[in-house]
Order: structure tokens, then C-alpha cells, then sequence
């Protein structure tokens, strides 16, 4: 075959679009019209840019190296889809070939007609439990028979498989084999897959790196898993995951070696990055519910250099003034039969406040203690609180009140994101009861609950619930600390009346009642990634009782901005009752 030497120039070729673009002056591109199902004209479209007609060039120059493209990529696509045996017609308006119409038929999709997965390794061996362990692993593939055969379905199968093989004794294990026979006249595809498990693994003594302003002992108190015990990649992101939630650490991995030549008893190495022992912020703010107020906090996260967490602040603003000390002792492991160890943490506080709010002046000092348990979307806490209030309502009676209470509160979520949710629920209950034979006022049983609820609306709507509800059994509530007590309105409630100005007439202040109910429905429409329009309507009211309860309803707008600790509310209500408008919004920066 002769070959281009240096003196002897090379046979020209078909020149392309490139290499006279700069030379001829361009015309439009060529137009091109999909026939083919929406998600894959998209992607025709991105990948197979038609031509630029350049003046004075053939028509045939232009369009061939383009129509060969298409003719090659196109079944490219499809078969990735599921579709090994489409067809591709290329039509032209009239002669000046301005315009083409492609038409892809896509054929009959191809389904999965069968699975053949192979076992080699420990878990091919005899017995009963490696062959539960295979039947398990036959039922966790995804690309199951009749399925359609598509190539991402494919590739996230034999990952999700491999995954699935490696969670539980096998940490070498690996896919080593998959196969394919793809019958395009059948439109069936036969998958064939090895699987070798290596070794069975167990876990060794557990080694801690990285630890140094802290007790060590903040991290053994957490870690339960035992020497011998059988490898499970479950175990160690539980572990992780429970380190992580504490104060002390900004990173935590936990993890093992793995050296299939030494599978018995491997180390657990736990490495952790520590955070800063000590926190001080401030921040300010500007909200209708308090007006403007400012604050600051300290945090010790090794308090008696024994890992526990002092978290204290002082909050002022123009209707209320709060102080607050809360410290928990590191998390622990409290056994229970159904599920076994569930982290828990003890905490023990004070905290002070005075408030002058509808006419309400009070004064409260409070001393608590809790047990709280965390499961990922279950909340438990268990405390002892005790209060006393000096409640001075203008032209009224001023009294002394006191509270001992257990309290026993819970939180479920289901949210698809906690600080900016668009689907799912959260529910709050909470109950509280004292004695007046055992240091509180008057014999009291409260209950509060709160759900909310969120409900997409397509990719840019969403609906919004919430509906609350209190009540208080107690012969008076003359003696029931505020606390436990009522009142409604403002920002997080009935948004068109002011906060807290909903409850009973007592001389010229609002004072909280025994009875509570109040709901919210929101239509949000989000008109890019941060802004977004709403309109509600809120209904409620706090009272001495049922009968004295009114339905009363607000209406509004608002906007909406997202921020990283969630949704920012700006709105504008109007009380049906008072016949006001009143705006409402919060804002608050740190520093």
C-alpha cells in the first residue's frame, strides 16, 4: 500500500467542517426534528449537534460525516436504554436539505430472561447458614428476570450486589465475573455473575488514634462491639455515626484492615479529628415576636477535663430576658432486650428568665434533669423539672407559683431534610403532671402535641400542615406555672395576631389558659433555588376552657428565602377578628 512520503504531498481528503470553517463564511445550522421518545431525544439533541451550513459547500460535504454519526451513536444510545435492534431514518425536507427529520424506531425492549450467579470462596462451602447467606444474596440482586435490561440498571446491580456480599463476615469479598448474552432478535438477556465471598472476617480489639484534649474514656463508653464478634460494616457505620453525634469530634471513621490473610480478630481502628474544647458566640437579631434582641453563648465541651458538655447563654431582648446552664455527661449504652444497645445521655440544668409580655410580667427560676434517648427518627426524654414563678399581671393579682413535674417528651421524624424539609412529617408530644402534696401549686396533668407535614407539589410547590393541641386537667389554673399553661399568636402560630395575645383576660394582661388549639395550612411556590412565594391561612386560639375557645382565623402572603439552618419566613397577615394587618418575620446573625 503506497504511504505519503515528506516530498510527496498526501491525497486530499473529504475536507471536514473544521478545517474550512475559518475559511468560509457560515450559514446557519442545519435543523434538525427528533422523532423519538422525550428522554432520548434530550440526549440526541446534547450529543449529535447538526452541522453549520457553510456558503458554498456542498450540501453532501456538509451532512454526510454528520448523517454517519448519527447512523453510528444513535443505536450507541438506545441500546444502553434496553434496545439493541433499532432502526434510524434520515428525511430531508426538499432539496436545499435545510431541515431533516430524524426517526429512530426503537424496536422491542430487552428484558432480563434469566440469572445465573456462581459462589466460590467460604460462602460456597457446606451448611445451613452459608446457604441462607446465598439464598440471601440471590434475592438482593436488583436486575431481576422481566425486568427491562438497561445498562445503568445493569452497572448499580453488581455494585448494590457486591455491596450486599461485603456488609456481613466477607470485607474481602468481590464480584469477579459478570456477563451479558443479549439475543437481539429475542429481545432477551441472559446475566451471569461469580461472586467470591474470600474468607469469613472477625473483629478484634478496638484501638483509638487521634484522641488527646479528651478522656479517651468519652469514646469506650460508646463502643460495644466484642472481641471475636463476626464482621459487619453495619456494626462499624453505627459506631461511626454514634462517636460522630457527640461534641468532641469534627470527624470520626471507623473501619478495619483488610488482609485476607488475616481475617480472625482483625483491630477496629477508630480515628477521630477533636473539635476545639471551648466556644463563644454572639449573635443579633430583630424578630415581631420579642423585638430586637442579642446574644451570648459559651460552650465547654470538656468540662472537669472529664469530656462533659457545659452549654450556656444570655439572651436579651425588648420582652424578654433568658439565662441558661445545661450540662450532659457523655453518652452511654443502655441494654434493652427488643433492640439491644441504645445510646443514651443524661443532662442536669438551670436557667432564669424574666418576661414582660402582654401585660404579663413574670419571673421564673428552673432546675432539671433529663434522660434523653436517640434513635435515627425517634426522640425520648425523660426528666424531673422543678420551677418557681413570680407572676405579676398588671392590674391584677400578683402570685407565686411552683411546679414539680416528671416530664416525658418524644419527637418522631420522617423528613426527607431536617433544616429544609419538602416531604414527610414531624410529630412532638409531650406530658407533664405534678401534686400539690408534692411541692407544686395545684394537681395538674398537661398534654401538648404538635404535627407538621409536608407535601411536594411537583419540583418547584409544596403544601405545608400543622396543627397543635394542649389541654391542662387541673382544678385552677391560678397555681400552674406559665410553663404550663397556654398561649397562642404570633411568628410559629397564628401569625395574624401578635405573639402571645391570644390566651385569658386577666385585669390588662393576657395570661395562659388550660385549652389550646391552633392549625396551619401553607401553599409555598419556590421561584428559583433561593426565593419562594406562600400563602396561608392560620386558625386558633388559647382559653380557659372549650367552650371560651374561638376559631379564630388569620390570612396572608409571604416569601421565602433558604438559608443553611432552613427556610426564612417573611409574612403578612391579616386577623379576621381584629381587622389588622401585622407582619411577621425573623432574622438573626451570628458572629
Amino acid at each position: 500500500m503506497p504511504v505519503a512520503s515528506a516530498q510527496e504531498p498526501a491525497p486530499e481528503s473529504e475536507p471536514t467542517p473544521e478545517s474550512t470553517q475559518a475559511a468560509r463564511p457560515a450559514g446557519p445550522a442545519l435543523k434538525v426534528t427528533w422523532e423519538a421518545p422525550k428522554q432520548l431525544r434530550e440526549i440526541f439533541e446534547k450529543n449529535l449537534k447538526p452541522p453549520v451550513l457553510e456558503e458554498g459547500r456542498r450540501r453532501g460535504a456538509l451532512l454526510r460525516p454528520w448523517e454517519r454519526d448519527v447512523r453510528r451513536r444513535v443505536p450507541e444510545i438506545v441500546a444502553s436504554d434496553g434496545y439493541f435492534s433499532p432502526t434510524v431514518d434520515i428525511r430531508y425536507d426538499d432539496e436545499n436539505r435545510e431541515h431533516a427529520t430524524v426517526v429512530v424506531t426503537l424496536g422491542t425492549r430487552t428484558t432480563v430472561s434469566g440469572v445465573e450467579i456462581e459462589f466460590a470462596g467460604d460462602v460456597a462451602g457446606p451448611g445451613p447458614l452459608r446457604e441462607k447467606r446465598r439464598q440471601e444474596l440471590r434475592e438482593a440482586w436488583a436486575l431481576k428476570v422481566g425486568q427491562p435490561f438497561r445498562s445503568p440498571d445493569w452497572e448499580s446491580a453488581k455494585v448494590r450486589i457486591e455491596e450486599e456480599l461485603t456488609a456481613l463476615d466477607y470485607a474481602t469479598g468481590r464480584l469477579t465475573a459478570s456477563r451479558g448474552e443479549v439475543d437481539a432478535e429475542a429481545a432477551t438477556a441472559k446475566l451471569s455473575l461469580s461472586l467470591d465471598s474470600g474468607p469469613p472476617f472477625t473483629m478484634g480489639e478496638v484501638v483509638i488514634e487521634g484522641v488527646s484534649k479528651y478522656p479517651i474514656d468519652v469514646v469506650h463508653r460508646l463502643v460495644d462491639i466484642e472481641r471475636g464478634e463476626r464482621y459487619s460494616r453495619t456494626r462499624l457505620e453505627e459506631l461511626q455515626r454514634l462517636i460522630q453525634n457527640g461534641w468532641w469530634f469534627s470527624s470520626v471513621v471507623v473501619d478495619t484492615e483488610r488482609d485476607p490473610e488475616k481475617s480472625e480478630e482483625v483491630p477496629v481502628k477508630i480515628t477521630v479529628i477533636e473539635r476545639p474544647p471551648r466556644d463563644v458566640g454572639l449573635s443579633a437579631g430583630y424578630g415581631t415576636d420579642d423585638g430586637i434582641r442579642g446574644e451570648a453563648s459559651y460552650r465547654d465541651r470538656n468540662l472537669f477535663s472529664r469530656g462533659f458538655d457545659l452549654q450556656s447563654s444570655l439572651r436579651v431582648s425588648q420582652k424578654d430576658q433568658f439565662a441558661y446552664a445545661d450540662v450532659y455527661i457523655p453518652p452511654g449504652l443502655w441494654f434493652t432486650q427488643p433492640r439491644g444497645n441504645i445510646p443514651y445521655t443524661d443532662s442536669f440544668g438551670v436557667l432564669a428568665q424574666h418576661s414582660d409580655i402582654e401585660n404579663l410580667i413574670f419571673s421564673r427560676w428552673a432546675i432539671a434533669g433529663y434522660r434523653h434517648w436517640r434513635l435515627e427518627k425517634f426522640e425520648l426524654r425523660l426528666g424531673l423539672s422543678y420551677q418557681i414563678e413570680d407572676s405579676k399581671p398588671v392590674n391584677a393579682e400578683e402570685q407565686i407559683k411552683r411546679a414539680l413535674a416528671p416530664i416525658v417528651a418524644t419527637t418522631w421524624r420522617r423528613v426527607d431534610n431536617v433544616f429544609d424539609p419538602r416531604r414527610g412529617g414531624v410529630l412532638a408530644l409531650s406530658l407533664a403532671a405534678g401534686a400539690k402534696a408534692l411541692a407544686s401549686g395545684d394537681d395538674f396533668f398537661r398534654i401538648y402535641a404538635q404535627y407538621q407535614h409536608w407535601f411536594p407539589l411537583g419540583p418547584d410547590d409544596q403544601l405545608y400542615f400543622r396543627g397543635e393541641f394542649g389541654r391542662n386537667f387541673t382544678p385552677s389554673r391560678e397555681h400552674i406555672p406559665e410553663d404550663y399553661l397556654f398561649r397562642a399568636g404570633g411568628s410559629r402560630s397564628n401569625r395574624g395576631y401578635a405573639y402571645q395575645s391570644l390566651g385569658v383576660q386577666e385585669g390588662n394582661a393576657i395570661v395562659g389558659g388550660r385549652f389550646l388549639a391552633t392549625g396551619t395550612i401553607e401553599y409555598v411556590h419556590w421561584l428559583n433555588e433561593r426565593w419562594g412565594a406562600a400563602v396561608f391561612t392560620d386558625v386558633g386560639d388559647a382559653a380557659d376552657s372549650t367552650k371560651e375557645w374561638e376559631a379564630l382565623k388569620s390570612y396572608g402572603v409571604g416569601a421565602r428565602y433558604r438559608t443553611p439552618a432552613g427556610p426564612l419566613a417573611i409574612d403578612l397577615a391579616y386577623a379576621d377578628r381584629d381587622r389588622k394587618f401585622r407582619l411577621a418575620f425573623s432574622v438573626t446573625i451570628a458572629f
